[in-house]
């Protein structure tokens, strides 16, 4: 009995852990490979939540939430397109150690893109985010390939970094 019980909590427990992914996040020209990375879990009734390492490797104070659900972008509208997740991200209030009134949104596909030979993402996009305030405005977008785990820490450019510098 105690065998049984034994094993069916590692089951459970490992179980949990499964469904955990992380991905970073290479630019569009497939050149740049940004500092930060997500690290989220979804459940079976398909919310995603986690966050966004900006610790490591960006040198902020902070990392941001991220929490989402899953959902599926038709090809023929934003860059990334398939099955995967949709989230929010706090990363400008993380980026500025206060509250921002910045949204950062996320569509990402919950398997990594192709790399050749050479290490070089190719084939689809893995990623498409949109930043906008809370009073309606726009700022852009911004897309590109998704690598499985964190960084290399040889190939994050420093040019991520001041991208958005942490306050």
């Amino acid at each position: 009995m105690k065998k049984l019980l034994l094993v069916s909590a590692l089951i459970v427990l490992f179980g949990a852990f499964a469904s955990a992914q992380s991905f970073s996040f290479w630019n569009a020209a497939g050149t740049t490979l940004y500092c930060n990375w997500e690290i989220f879990s979804s459940n079976s009734s398909g919310v995603g939540s986690g966050y966004d390492n900006l610790t490591t490797f960006c040198s902020c104070p902070f990392n941001s939430p991220i929490i989402g659900f899953s959902s599926s972008v038709s090809a023929g509208g934003p860059p990334a397109h398939g099955k995967g997740i949709v989230y929010g991200d706090g990363i400008y209030d993380a980026f500025y150690g206060t509250y921002s009134g910045l949204q950062w949104t996320t569509f990402s596909l919950l398997t990594p893109s192709k790399f050749n030979k050479l290490g070089k993402p190719v084939g689809p996009y893995g990623w498409v985010s949109v930043a906008g305030s809370y009073g309606g405005s726009y700022f852009g977008d911004n897309y590109g390939y998704l690598a499985a785990g964190a960084p290399n820490p040889a190939l994050v450019s420093s040019v991520t970094t001041t991208d958005l510098s942490c306050k």
